[in-house]
């Protein structure tokens, strides 16, 4: 039988490469490029195959040199008809196929935010992927009919969250933890102020350049330390003129604030007051915000000077502290203590649709997962009215890529997702020099 020396060079090169291809006892037995006989000329980096957590590939060029290995184990057999020197015994290969690529039963794979794992059904049949059922943070059931059905706000589809359960985004992207009795009991304020209260008021532009910038708390279940930081930073520069503007630090809560607490997995808000009140907190530059609980570098009864913080005004010493918190309930209430004393902190109850918030007014729309639900504090800023519809104008903590640049505005004066049913106010301890008269 004649050879063309393309076929001579090829059959050498084969026998040398024989012994450095992907081969052994170890190796899922394939097939590869038996699978179809598929055997490229050249180099083709798309005649390839998966083999454990690599590739082996099916084209000529693997086999160019004794030096590289990287042809898959049937590849001399099929694609140069050189048979095994050591068969293999015969088996029935079990696989499964996700997109180009077979798995062999036991191996998994990632769809969206589930984890797949070929297997053989119980039931007989041919082996396929099963996947755990829990939902995803994301829904294209709210997306779709949120939007279709015109429900006053807009519902969009957030990067941030792909690939996330929604079980774990109620734990990762909230954090308030359940009000005990005794802090749930807790007596309202009664402010009963009869005054015309303003259609629109928002902290933004009534105290240009005090109120803090939305945060982004993460993969980490701090709302309760991010929304009482923010709130807290607010308050001293509107107490204090602007002369105590500083921008708190949540980590100080996160890892200083440890017991009762769970760090990123939650806090209980009465817990964290109660600190900020008799410990106080100090500013983001001394402490910076990590998303994680680190080591607390400051002594429980120290001060700035202990603490190596540098004050914004020369008469202050000790930490950021607030007076005893307090619950506000009526509306008008709420309203009165924001347009004297700045924002305050909110609890609501979250769905999965919450995540998806764009822009408008959030109703909760009943589409999507109803089951799982979490607590979230949030910063109230302000409130307004659009064409007869009543809202406040709350900053979220995912980041100002999220809502309405970091912000959402939810109906007012229902008790939306309980966003009404407790709200907590509370003074800054500003110092006594620059206290606002």
């Amino acid at each position: 039988m004649a050879y063309s020396l393309d076929r001579i060079v090829l059959l050498v090169c084969g026998a040398v490469g024989l012994v450095l291809a992907y081969s052994g006892p170890d190796l899922p037995p394939g097939p590869y490029c038996g699978i179809n006989n598929q055997c490229c000329k050249d180099r083709q980096d798309s005649c390839s195959h998966r083999i454990l957590d690599s590739k082996c590939y099916c084209d000529q060029f693997c086999n160019r040199t004794a030096g590289h290995d990287d042809c898959c184990p049937d590849y001399p057999s099929v694609c140069l008809g050189i048979p095994d020197p050591t068969p293999p015994p015969a088996q029935n290969v079990r696989l499964c196929k996700y997109g180009d690529d077979f798995y062999q039963i036991g191996e998994k794979v990632t769809q969206d935010c589930h984890t797949c794992e070929c297997m053989k059904p119980p039931e007989g049949g041919d082996e396929k992927f099963v996947c755990d059922k829990d939902p995803c943070l994301l829904s294209d059931d709210v997306l779709r009919n949120v939007n279709q059905n015109r429900l006053g706000w807009r519902a969009e589809n957030y990067t941030q969250f792909r690939g996330k359960k929604l079980k774990d985004g109620l734990i990762y992207k909230l954090g308030t933890l359940p009000l005990n009795r005794e802090t749930a009991r807790l007596g309202p304020i009664n402010i009963d102020k009869d005054i015309q209260y303003p259609r629109e008021f928002d902290a933004r532009t009534h105290w240009r350049n005090y109120i803090s910038p939305v945060m982004d708390q993460g993969w980490c279940g701090s709302d309760w330390a991010v929304s009482l930081a923010t709130i807290v930073s607010d308050r001293f520069a509107i107490q204090s003129n602007g002369a105590e503007k500083v921008l708190l630090s949540p980590q100080t809560l996160l890892s200083c604030n440890l017991r009762q607490q769970q760090g990123c997995r939650g806090g209980n808000i009465d817990t964290a007051w109660m600190f900020a009140k008799n410990h106080g907190l100090v500013d983001e530059a001394c402490f910076p915000y990590m998303a994680k609980i680190t080591k607390c570098h400051f002594k429980k009864r120290g001060n700035l000077l202990t603490d190596r913080c540098v004050p914004v005004v020369p008469q202050r010493t000790s930490r950021y502290k607030v007076g005893p918190p307090g619950r506000l309930v009526k509306e008008h209430d709420v309203m009165f203590d924001i347009m004297q004393s700045g924002p305050v902190q909110a609890i609501m109850t979250v769905y999965q649709d919450f995540f998806h918030y764009k822009d408008g007014i959030y109703r909760r729309s009943q589409f999507g997962n109803n089951e799982l639900k979490g607590l979230h504090s949030v910063r109230v800023v302000g409130w307004g009215e659009e064409n007869g519809d009543k809202y406040w104008i709350v900053a979220n903590s995912w980041g100002t890529q999220w809502g309405e640049d970091g912000y959402f505005r939810i109906a007012r004066g229902e008790n939306e997702s309980g966003i009404e049913s407790f709200v907590v106010t509370v003074l800054s301890d500003v110092t006594e020099a620059y206290l606002r008269k």
